[in-house]
């Protein structure tokens, strides 16, 4: 077998499926005598195959860090803001607003102080808990102390955003273990093609002809088309290198 005749490296995932399913559609359309070991490797790559196909799904790209790093700066603005208003009004000459300051002021302290530099869990968690008690049990006390409610109201819309971000972060783990799944799938499909199935089915062909030679000629000319997409992008990554060394 020739170097022609093999999947080259740095064949993507949707390459190898490709490839795989060009050989078993002839395989399966056409029913023919085969050699016991290739009947063998066919099944076992219909069976691969079929798992690195169903693992493909609606990857994309790690997105909302720039979205999750604007609502993080939003939060501890609001909520550095919100601290020293509250603390102001603890100085307050009117003794019911500095009353209803203590209380708002004990509600930031039990939360935390720094609870805008601690980990996006806690930071959610704690927020949402300090904004839910000065729009519920301590809304008097957040109405009775002027422009703190807006601090509170901008501060709550954006834990909901830093929340939603958080939620689609971790979907985007899930799909990047997909990804990794799909990887680790296309490897396994990719080396039952190379080192079992086309060595062999190129040299039955040589022997068996007559048998052989249909299912080869799909292979080898799947093999060109493919092997041909792969070497038009390394040429193309090849010269994205050399004019990033330019810049």
């Amino acid at each position: 077998m020739n170097k022609n005749q093999k999947l080259l490296t740095h064949a993507k995932a949707i390459d190898v499926a490709v490839v795989a399913n060009a050989i078993l559609a002839h395989w399966k359309e056409h029913s023919f005598e085969l050699n016991q070991a290739l009947q063998k490797n066919l099944e076992e790559l219909g069976v691969q195959n079929k798992s690195l196909q169903s693992s493909f799904g609606n990857l994309r790209k790690g997105a909302y860090t720039g979205d999750k790093i604007k609502a993080n700066k939003e939060i501890a603005n609001l909520f550095v803001g919100l601290k020293y208003l509250v603390k102001a009004y603890l100085h307050h000459p009117n003794a019911e607003i500095k009353a209803s300051a203590k209380k708002v002021w004990n509600q930031i302290v039990a939360v935390g102080v720094d609870r805008h530099k601690q980990s996006l869990e806690k930071k959610i968690s704690g927020m949402g808990t300090l904004t839910d008690r000065m729009l519920g049990e301590l809304k008097k006390e957040t109405d009775d102390l002027p422009e703190v409610d807006a601090y509170v109201l901008a501060l709550k819309e954006a834990v909901g955003r830093l929340n939603n971000y958080y939620r689609l972060r971790i979907d985007e783990l899930i799909i990047r273990k997909q990804n990794v799944q799909t990887t680790a799938q296309a490897h396994k499909v990719y080396r039952l093609l190379n080192e079992e199935i086309l060595p062999m089915l190129f040299t039955l062909c040589k022997l068996d002809p007559d048998n052989y030679g249909k299912l080869a000629r799909i292979a080898d000319l799947e093999l060109k088309e493919t092997n041909k997409k792969i070497r038009a992008r390394r040429t193309m990554w090849a010269k994205r290198r050399e004019e990033a060394k330019g810049l």
